[in-house]
C-alpha cells in the first residue's frame, strides 16, 4: 500500500493546521551524499517515502536485505535469534571495507580489552591504536514506538550508500551495529492496527490514536516489558540480545524509543546507578553536546537531564552502561500512537516523519561523536572495567555466596541470569568459612559481620572480575540513591506538606522501582562478605543448549527408578512441587495434600506435601511422574507401606486431602494490565505449563461456562472499570460462583476490586482509603513505578494525599512475616519473607479471614527508598496477602503481584498454594 492511501498528508495538513508556520531548515534524509547509485534507497524497495507509512517487518527484512547485497563491502547482516513469535533478530554490522575485512578480528580484539586481567595498560593503549569504536544502535525495543523501526532503516542506508567525506571518515573510526528490531511482536501488533485504521487525522480523539488493549503495548509477545527485563532476562528476545551484546563488547549503546513531547537525549536525569563511575556522566554530556550541535542546525527543540533516570539496573541504557558502554535513551516526538499526525497542546503538528528524522539524526551525531572521540572511548572502556576491580578489592563488599538451600533449581535459576550476564560464578567443592559475613535478611545495612561456614556446592560470586560493576549492581541489597536526588523528593514532600487539601502538589521523580536485588526476588539464602577466603571450586560456564538451570542443579526424578507400592510422596519444599502437582492433575492423576506432618518411608514429611497414590490411578503414573519430577527438579519419594512407624499422621490418614485440578479463567481485556496479564499468561504456560483461558472482563459475568472453571483471577488493573463492565448482575453471579467453591485470587488493582462498596466481597481495606476510595477506584489504571513511556510529564500525586495516608512507595522490598500454619504457605520454610511493595496501596488485614503473609514488629525495610515517618510507620501490621471464605470458595488477595516482572521467583509458590488448595470444587 502507497502513502496516497492514508488519508491527508503531512503537508496537507500543516497547511490547514499552520496556514503561517515559522520557516526551519527542513530535514532532508537524502541531503548527505552524493549516494552509491547500485544501493537503493529504502523508498525505492517500499513504494513510499519516511513517514507515509507504517512499514511491516516482511519489508524491513527486503530493505535490509537488498542494502546488505547492495554493499557487501561496507555492510555485514547476521542473525543472533529469533523473537517468540519466531521472527528473525537481525544485526547489521557497517563500517569501512577495510574494517569490514578484519571484523572478526576487530571483535576479537575488543573482547581482549574487556579483560584488564589479560591486557595490561600497555597492552590496551597498543590495542587502541588500531580498533575502531563498537556504537550498537538499538530499534523498536519498544516497537510500537514507531519511528525507531522506520529510522534504522534510514541509518543503514546513510552508513552504507554515502560518500560524502564525513560518512566515509567515521566508518573508517566506528563499526556500527545496527539492531532494526529489538521486539518485532510489538511493532507488528501496532502497525497491523495503524495501516488498517490510519487516516492521517492529527485530532487527539481519532480512532488511530487510540488502539484497542493489547495492540499498542511496549511488549513482547508475552506482554513483557522487554525494557525493563535486562534485569532477570526472562525472555528469548532479552536473552538473544545480551549474547550478542557480550560477543561484540559496544563502547556506546543507543536505545531508541518514544514518544515525548520534545525530543529527549542525555544526559540522563538523576538518580544515577551509583555503580556507575564519574567517567558515565562526562561521556553522557560529550554525547548530549553533539547531539544538541546537530539539532540546533535545523531549530528543533530538545531537553535534557529531566524524567528519564538511569538507576534501574534493568533498562536497555543503565544494563549497557554497567557493562562499561556509554548507554543513552533516545525518545522522539512522532509517531506511535501520534500516528501521521498528532495535534500538540499549542496547535501545531508533529509528525511520523518528524519523529524518524530526529531519530535518524542523532543517531547519526552519536556516530559522528564516537568516532571523533574513538581513542578516548576505548581508554575510559578498559578503564572501567580495571577501576571497577581495583574497587572490588577496596569496598566492604567484596564476595556474594549464594545457597542452594531447599530449592536447588531457584538457586541455579539465579545462577543461570548471572552466566548469561557474563559474570564469573564459582561453586564451592567443599566447606570454606567467612569471618565477616552479613546475610541479606539483616536488610540494607547488612547487620554486624558473623562467622558462617558454607556448605559444598555453594555458588560463590567475587566482585573483583570484570563485570565487577554489573553484578554488585544486580546482586547488591539495596542501591544507593543519589543524595542530591533524595534532598529534592524530601523538599517536595515537605511542600507538599504544607498546602491545603485541594491545592496542586508537586509530583516526585521517581521513574521506576528503587529495589530489584536478585538474591532477594528469588528468595534464595544469601551472605555477603567483608573477606574473600579461598575456595576450591569450579569455574561454572552455561551449557551449549538446554535448560541452563536444570545442567546447574539436576535434581529431581524417582531414585533409581523405583515403582512405588502405596504412593509417591514429595514435599511442597520447592517452586518446582507444585509444577509437578499441577502437571500430574492436568495430565489426569489424583493428587492429595497433606494438610498435617506425615510420616511415611521412614521420613517426616511437612504440611502441604503432596500424594499421589498408586490405587486410585492409572498404571501409567509409574511412567509419568519420574519425567515430570526431573523436568521440574523435584526429589519424589516411591512409598511402599501406608503404615505409619510412629505417633504422626501416615499417608493414608483423614487429613490428607484429595486436591481438584485447577481449571483456570483469566480476567483480560480493557481495564486490565497488560503487563500483569502478561507475566501471568507466562507464568502459567511457561514456567507451570497449565491451560487457562483468558476472557474479556465484561463477558465473565454472563460466561455460559464458568461452573466449568474453579479458578479465577483478576491481575492488576482498575477496580472501577472491572466493576462497570461486570455490572451489578455479573459481581453477584461471580459471588455466587465462589460460594459454590470458586477461589477468587487478585493483585492490587484486582484485589481492590473486591473491596468497592457494591462488591464487598473482603473485609479487607485500603489504609486511609476509606473516604475517597470511589475517587481512588475511578482512575485509569496506572502504574506507580511509571513503568511505561508513553507521554511522561510529573508524577500524580494525590491532592488529599496527607501524611496519614500512604506516600507512594517507588518499589521497595520490604520483610514479611509467614504464618506457616496456613494453607496458603505450605511449603515454606522461613518465618521472613521478602515481597515486593509499589505504590501507596497498603492492605488493612481482614478481619474475618486469614492473613498468611503480614507486616509485623520493626525494620521492615530490607532494600530500597521510604519516606521517613510514614512508610514503615503506616505499612506495619497491614497484610500482603489475605484469604477470606465465601461459602464453599475462596477470596485470595495480594497486596502485589507474585508474579512481578517475572523475576519475583520468592512469591510463586504462593500464586501456586492458591490455586492448588483454595478451590473447594
Amino acid at each position: 500500500m502507497t502513502a496516497t492511501r492514508v488519508g491527508l498528508t503531512v503537508a496537507a495538513v500543516t497547511a490547514l493546521v499552520l496556514p503561517r508556520a515559522v520557516a526551519q531548515a527542513r530535514f532532508d534524509f537524502y541531503e548527505r551524499g552524493p549516494y552509491r547509485a547500485e544501493v537503493p534507497r529504502p523508498s525505492s524497495l517500499l513504494g513510499y517515502e519516511p513517514g507515509e507509512f507504517h512499514t511491516d517487518y516482511g519489508n524491513m527484512e527486503r530493505v535490509i536485505d537488498a542494502i546488505a547485497r547492495a554493499a557487501p563491502d561496507r555492510v555485514r547482516l547476521t542473525r543472533y535469534g529469533r523473537s517468540e513469535e519466531r521472527r528473525p533478530l537481525y544485526l547489521l554490522a557497517v563500517s569501512s571495507p577495510e574494517n569490514i575485512r578484519r571484523l572478526d578480528e576487530i571483535r576479537a580484539q575488543t573482547a581482549r580489552l574487556a579483560d584488564p586481567r589479560l591486557v595490561s595498560p600497555a597492552d590496551a593503549a597498543a590495542l587502541i591504536a588500531t580498533l575502531p569504536i563498537t556504537v550498537w544502535l538499538d530499534y523498536a525495543n519498544d516497537g510500537n514506538e514507531s519511528a525507531a523501526f522506520e529510522a534504522a532503516m534510514g541509518v543503514l542506508y546513510q552508513l552504507a550508500a554515502s560518500d560524502e567525506p564525513a560518512t566515509v571518515e567515521m566508518l573508517r573510526s566506528a563499526v556500527v551495529l545496527i539492531n532494526p528490531a529489538h521486539n518485532p511482536e510489538s511493532h507488528e501488533r501496532f502497525v497491523a492496527w495503524y495501516n488498517a485504521f490510519g487516516t492521517g487525522v492529527p485530532d487527539n480523539a481519532a480512532l488511530e490514536h487510540d488502539a484497542p488493549w493489547g495492540m499498542s503495548t511496549n511488549n513482547n509477545h508475552y506482554q513483557i516489558d522487554l525494557n525493563r527485563d535486562a534485569l532477570a532476562l526472562t525472555q528469548r528476545e532479552t536473552r538473544a540480545i545480551v549474547r550478542a551484546f557480550l560477543a561484540w563488547h559496544p563502547q556506546v549503546f543507543v536505545d531508541h524509543h518514544g514518544q515525548t513531547t520534545q525530543f529527549f537525549f542525555p544526559p540522563a536525569a538523576l538518580p544515577l546507578n551509583s555503580n556507575l563511575p564519574a567517567q558515565s556522566n562526562r561521556w553522557m554530556e560529550t554525547f548530549g553536546r553533539g547531539n544538541a550541535a546537530a539539532f540546533d542546525r535545523y531549530g528543533w527543540q530538545y531537553y535534557v537531564r529531566d524524567i528519564f533516570d538511569l538507576f534501574y539496573a534493568g533498562y536497555w541504557d543503565s544494563w549497557p552502561a554497567l557493562n562499561g558502554a556509554t548507554g543513552m535513551t533516545f525518545e522522539t516526538d512522532g509517531g506511535g500512537d501520534l500516528g501521521l499526525n498528532w495535534l500538540r497542546d499549542d496547535g501545531t503538528i508533529v509528525t511520523f516523519r518528524d519523529g524518524i528524522a530526529r531519530h535518524v539524526t542523532a543517531s547519526l551525531a552519536t556516530v559522528e561523536t564516537a568516532a571523533r572521540h574513538r581513542a578516548e572511548r576505548l581508554r575510559d572502556y578498559y578503564d572501567f572495567r580495571r577501576t571497577g576491580m581495583e574497587e572490588a578489592r577496596r569496598e566492604p563488599m567484596k564476595r556474594v555466596v549464594i545457597l542452594p538451600g531447599g530449592d536447588p533449581r531457584r538457586a541455579a535459576e539465579l545462577v543461570e541470569v548471572l552466566l548469561l550476564n557474563g559474570i564469573e560464578v564459582t561453586r564451592a567443592n567443599s566447606p570454606f568459612t567467612s569471618p565477616l559475613a552479613h546475610d541479606y535478611l539483616a536488610g540494607a545495612t547488612g547487620g554486624r559481620a558473623a562467622r558462617q561456614t558454607f556448605p559444598a556446592g555453594a555458588y560463590v560470586v567475587d566482585l573483583a572480575q570484570p563485570q565487577k560493576r554489573l553484578a554488585k549492581a544486580i546482586l547488591e541489597p539495596s542501591a544507593e540513591l543519589d543524595a542530591e536526588f533524595v534532598r529534592e523528593q524530601l523538599a517536595r514532600r515537605a511542600r507538599n506538606a504544607r498546602r491545603g487539601e485541594t491545592a496542586d502538589r508537586e509530583g516526585y521523580q521517581f521513574y521506576d522501582i528503587t529495589a530489584w536485588s536478585l538474591p532477594y526476588t528469588f528468595g534464595v539464602e544469601a551472605y555477603w562478605t567483608e573477606d574473600t577466603p579461598g575456595v576450591s571450586g569450579q569455574a561454572l560456564a552455561l551449557p551449549e543448549a538446554g535448560d541452563a538451570a536444570a545442567a546447574l542443579a539436576p535434581v529431581g526424578g524417582v531414585p533409581g527408578a523405583v515403582r512405588a507400592r502405596s504412593a509417591y510422596l514429595f514435599p511442597n519444599d520447592r517452586n518446582g512441587a507444585g509444577a509437578l502437582a499441577m502437571a500430574l492433575l492436568t495430565g489426569g492423576y489424583r493428587v492429595a495434600v497433606a494438610t498435617r506432618p506425615v510420616r511415611a518411608g521412614g521420613g517426616t514429611y511437612p504440611r502441604g506435601s503432596f500424594v499421589v497414590r498408586v490405587e486410585r490411578n492409572a498404571e501409567s503414573l509409574h511412567d509419568s511422574i519420574g519425567p515430570w519430577a526431573r523436568r521440574f527438579g523435584v526429589e519424589v519419594t516411591p512409598v511402599q507401606s501406608a503404615f505409619a512407624d510412629s505417633g504422626t499422621m501416615g499417608i493414608g490418614g483423614e487429613d490428607v486431602v484429595s486436591l481438584r485440578t485447577p481449571r483456570i479463567v483469566v480476567a483480560a481485556g480493557e481495564g486490565v494490565s497488560a503487563t500483569e496479564y502478561g507475566a501471568l499468561w507466562y507464568f502459567l504456560e511457561r514456567v507451570l505449563g497449565v491451560p487457562f483461558t483468558p476472557v474479556r472482563v465484561e463477558a465473565l459475568g454472563s460466561m455460559r461456562r464458568l461452573d466449568e472453571y474453579n479458578v479465577l483471577v483478576f491481575p492488576h488493573g482498575s477496580p472501577g472499570r472491572y466493576e462497570d463492565q461486570l455490572g451489578s448482575a455479573g459481581v453477584q453471579r461471580l459471588r455466587a460462583w465462589i460460594e459454590r467453591g470458586g477461589v477468587f485470587i487478585g493483585w492490587r488493582g484486582g484485589a481492590r476490586f473486591t473491596m468497592r462498596k457494591d462488591v464487598n466481597w473482603t473485609s479487607v481495606r485500603v489504609v486511609g482509603s476509606e473516604a475517597d476510595s470511589a475517587r481512588r477506584d475511578s482512575a485509569a489504571v496506572r502504574d506507580t513505578s511509571l513503568a511505561t513511556e508513553q507521554r511522561p510529564g510529573p508524577p500524580l500525586v494525590s491532592a488529599t494525599a496527607s501524611e496519614g495516608a500512604p506516600l507512594p512507595v517507588p518499589g521497595a522490598i520490604f520483610r514479611a512475616t509467614l504464618d506457616r500454619s496456613h494453607w496458603l504457605t505450605f511449603g515454606y520454610e522461613r518465618d521472613q519473607l521478602p515481597v515486593m511493595m509499589n505504590g501507596d496501596q497498603f492492605f488493612r488485614p481482614s478481619r474475618s479471614g486469614a492473613n498468611p503473609l503480614a507486616f509485623t514488629g520493626d525494620s521492615l525495610l530490607l532494600s530500597g527508598f521510604v519516606w521517613p515517618g510514614n512508610t514503615e510507620r503506616l505499612l506495619r501490621s497491614t497484610a500482603w496477602a489475605a484469604v477470606e471464605n465465601v461459602g464453599s470458595g475462596h477470596v485470595v488477595l495480594f497486596a502485589d503481584s507474585p508474579v512481578y516482572r517475572l523475576f519475583w521467583r520468592s512469591t510463586y509458590r504462593l500464586l501456586q498454594n492458591a490455586m492448588l488448595f483454595g478451590t473447594g470444587r
